[in-house]
């Protein structure tokens, strides 16, 4: 699957978009890097997005098991 490529589903009010964990790096690094003030800030803040993310759904995974 290309950075350009992703499969949507929607299910109520949330959306699930699949991808490869490389992709969504390679994208949560693009944005931060942007907003951050400093490299060092911009990746500081794409660790935390991700970290946050993989958290957050294994969490989501956990309650369904």
């Amino acid at each position: 699957m290309s950075k350009f490529d992703s499969d949507v589903s929607s299910t109520g009010s949330s959306e699930t978009i699949h991808t490869t964990i490389g992709d969504l790096i390679e994208a949560v690094t693009s944005i931060a890097l942007e907003a951050g003030k400093t490299e060092e800030e911009g990746y500081k803040l794409a660790s935390l997005t991700v970290e946050n993310i993989l958290r957050k759904t294994k969490r989501e995974r956990s309650l369904l098991n």
